[in-house]
């Protein structure tokens, strides 16, 4: 199909080209004069790309994928079915009390798949605590301070956690955990090898 015929009627974009090209070079953040000049392909060009005005040739789009760091068959694969390996920061499951306790509010990081692993955001309200009473379960757990200062009761120990550190204790071990700070609350993120949620 010759360019001008491109640019009268559009082309048949079976794989989505234009709308590929558009995506991925907004998640890099490259406006079409950077990418013009990363590729070597005229920014006027580019837009008429995105826009399904023109077919790329195979030679353009290997450039384009060049920049844009990413193999050339990106642009001729499959889109349609996410697998769910990403969860973006605004659609993140939350988890509020009753479940989880007055004052503390978990969000899942990770995609509610049958994985095993469970990544959480952690946030304790000034003084927020899980109770009294210690739980114990099987797994594993990890976790790292953000901000604040976490107080863990493992077993018959107690730590304090401050920003950037971390512990971490096999889940079978009674544990409980609490904001230690009365006036700021504590955020962290949080690993069990076992589901909870």
């Amino acid at each position: 199909m010759t360019t001008a015929h491109a640019e009268n009627n559009g082309f048949h974009d079976e794989h989505g080209i234009a709308e590929k090209l558009r995506d991925l070079r907004t998640l890099h953040r490259f406006s079409m004069r950077q990418l013009a000049a990363l590729s070597g392909v005229s920014t006027s060009t580019i837009s008429d790309v995105e826009r399904g005005k023109v077919e790329p040739s195979i030679t353009m789009l290997k450039r384009l994928a060049t920049a844009l760091d990413v193999n050339l068959t990106y642009f001729f694969s499959e889109t349609d079915v996410d697998p769910g390996w990403v969860v973006r920061s605004d659609k993140r499951r939350r988890i509020r009390q009753p479940v989880v306790g007055r004052g503390i509010e978990f969000e899942l990081l990770g995609p509610e798949h049958d994985s095993e692993l469970e990544p959480l955001f952690g946030r304790y309200d000034p003084g927020a605590s899980m109770g009294p009473d210690a739980i114990s379960h099987e797994g594993e757990e990890w976790g790292i301070v953000l901000r604040g200062r976490l107080k863990v009761w493992v077993g018959d120990e107690i730590y304090f956690l401050d920003e950037g550190d971390t512990v971490w204790f096999p889940s079978t071990t009674p544990h409980r955990m609490a904001n230690a700070l009365q006036d700021q609350v504590t955020e962290y993120i949080w690993v069990n090898s076992k589901r909870s949620f």
